[in-house]
């Protein structure tokens, strides 16, 4: 049977969709696959965002037998991610509410996603995806014999501004990657909560880089702090867009 991602038509011919499919058909049979998705603006995606699946891949996969999840977390045999952008109407309201305009549509933000995907390096365990969620359904149809459990990850600060270990339970589990200032306190916040470590689960701090901080360093058209923090063809398609082309 071929299968194809239901929600970007283009991606589903890709070579990467191929692979990703093929990593799935070999698994044995009731096999565990922890699905992880990232649902953002990403205007622009930054290295931090790639990285966060980098991480998430070696807690659910790690090395030597060293588990660094919860001890009550499942084994699982594979992992595999994708990304989402929001909508130009959200992302839009965001940029009014401080008197900015949005410099990126949607298309443009999902064209950047899948340059970092390809920049980041051969990761055929990554894709895009339409709607957050929507793959991981689609898949468990396709292979039933296999057992996809959907994480939804996010940063610690976006976590802590909306109390989202309110939400976690057994089918709606979270995985928060730690930044800079908010880890201890989402971490304590949960544990207080009495929120069950293993439908939130806390993952490895990342560097401190934000799409905000980003797109401000653009602006001022520095190679070498944007190459920190953007990945190659990510830095070079932002730096000809004619929001940050000067001429």
């Amino acid at each position: 049977m071929n299968y194809t991602n239901p929600t970007m038509s283009q991606q589903s011919q890709s070579t990467a969709w191929e692979e990703m499919i093929g990593i799935l058909s070999v698994l044995e049979d009731r096999s565990t696959i922890a699905v992880v998705t990232l649902l953002g603006s990403l205007c622009p995606i930054t290295k931090a965002h790639v990285q966060a699946f980098v991480e998430a891949r070696r807690l659910f996969l790690p090395s030597n037998d060293e588990n660094m999840g919860p001890p009550g977390l499942e084994t699982f045999q594979e992992m595999i991610g994708f990304i989402s952008v929001n909508p130009d109407s959200y992302v839009a309201r965001k940029f009014e509410r401080n008197g900015d305009t949005l410099p990126l549509t949607y298309d443009e933000r999902v064209t950047l996603v899948e340059l970092a995907i390809s920049d980041a390096g051969h990761h055929p365990w990554m894709g895009a995806e339409e709607f957050e969620g929507e793959t991981c359904r689609t898949l468990q149809r396709h292979f039933p014999n296999l057992n996809f459990i959907h994480f939804t990850m996010n940063g610690a600060d976006d976590v802590l501004r909306h109390r989202k270990w309110r939400w976690a339970n057994k089918n709606n589990r979270f995985l928060t990657m730690g930044r800079k200032g908010d880890t201890e306190k989402v971490a304590e916040a949960a544990a207080r909560a009495g929120v069950n470590p293993d439908f939130f689960i806390m993952g490895t701090e990342l560097p401190d880089i934000s799409s905000t901080a980003a797109r401000e360093v653009l602006l001022k058209r520095d190679r070498d702090a944007l190459s920190e923090m953007l990945h190659p063809n990510v830095m070079e398609w932002c730096l000809g867009h004619k929001y940050w082309d000067p001429s």
